[in-house]
């Protein structure tokens, strides 16, 4: 019986040992387990899903964009530069002239009695001159009585000459052929000197000004072809650049052009507001990327370029820039992966998960 007994309780005994080694084992594993599940749930957490956008070279016009303005090809104030009374208005408002035509006509009737007189003063001078000269042959006078009459003989003709002048300057004719604009005086009028009467401009041809960054300086030359669009017209219109600055202005850091074009429909208005397109050629391979994209730090910028997995801030070049990409010239190859979105909140070689890509 004690024997019977002792055994019961030895095959008791292992049965439970078996029992709590099992369990022991059963629960490690399942906490094993869990624990790498958890462990690769928290590493995809870590990582920030973004989207991408994969660099392909390609074909880039070097085009340059920028704004101006219409300029007449030529202009002018009409100012009288004499005071007097308008005799005549030889123009109408708005209308063409022709180079040489008298605009403006200043009272010169008195100008022109006083040249009369001084002419016939002349003359009697003239002979009087003529007459001491022979006298002087023959010592009938002094030498001092000569040189009088010969200097009242001069001081005549310098006063013909101002008078001439003076007649000259009541007239205002027209150095260029153009359309006058609105007076300011009417006939019959008295105008001081430099008081504006009226404007004329020559608008065929007409000039189009515009400033280039100075980085596209070098790149400009007389000949170039510049395409402009004005508000009001549906076909841009070519110009061709005739002339630039030979400066860089410090200021802005750009220089001024000046283009010319015909107007022989008289649709380009002096003053209008020009958006301009030059083309310098083609780029080969041009790197480019959405201009949202780059990343401004102080003095640099920069992209989020995608590398195994992480994000790494790299500092960039660029250049030409248009309505949504921008060209990179250093900083980035053919073929790397450019992070769209979550900018603000990536950092440098933080682990990233890429879900969507474009290119």
């Amino acid at each position: 019986m004690q024997a019977t007994s002792r055994k019961t309780k030895q095959i008791t005994m292992t049965n439970y040992f078996t029992k709590t080694v099992f369990l022991l084992v059963a629960t490690i594993t399942i906490i094993s387990c869990g624990g790498g599940k958890a462990g690769k749930k928290e590493e995809r957490k870590q990582k920030m899903e973004i989207e991408a956008f994969v660099v392909t070279a390609s074909l880039l016009d070097n085009m340059i964009k920028t704004t101006g303005s219409i300029l007449p090809n030529e202009k002018m104030e009409l100012r009288s530069e004499v005071s007097g009374r308008i005799d005549k208005l030889g123009f109408a408002e708005g209308t063409q002239v022709r180079k040489g035509a008298i605009l403006v006509q200043i009272d010169d009737s008195e100008l022109l009695a006083q040249l009369q007189k001084l002419t016939a003063q002349l003359r009697i001078a003239k002979e009087d001159e003529s007459r001491k000269l022979q006298l002087l042959a023959i010592n009938g006078i002094s030498q001092e009585i000569y040189d009088a009459s010969l200097a009242r003989l001069e001081e005549l003709g310098a006063d013909i000459a101002l008078t001439n002048s003076k007649i000259r300057k009541s007239k205002i004719i027209a150095p260029f052929s153009g359309k006058i604009g609105l007076r300011m005086v009417s006939e019959g009028a008295w105008v001081s000197t430099g008081e504006i009467i009226s404007t004329l401009v020559q608008t065929d041809p007409i000039k189009v000004e515009f400033s280039v960054p100075e980085r596209y300086a070098v790149h400009l030359m007389k000949g170039m072809n510049v395409c402009f669009t004005i508000s009001g017209l549906e076909e841009p219109v070519d110009a061709e650049i005739y002339a630039t600055e030979p400066q860089i202005d410090a200021s802005t850091r750009s220089m001024r052009v000046r283009a010319l074009t015909s107007n022989k429909s008289g649709q380009l208005i002096p003053g209008a507001f020009a958006e301009l397109s030059i083309n310098l050629g083609t780029i080969e391979e041009a790197l480019m990327v959405p201009t949202l994209t780059l990343v401004p730090l102080l003095n640099s910028q920069n992209l989020y370029v995608v590398k195994n997995g992480r994000a790494n801030l790299v500092e960039v070049q660029t250049g030409i820039r248009n309505e949504k990409m921008i060209q990179i010239t250093q900083g980035i190859a053919n073929g790397d992966t450019i992070a769209t979105s979550g900018l603000l909140s990536l950092k440098d070689f933080m682990p990233v998960s890429v879900i969507k890509t474009e290119k």
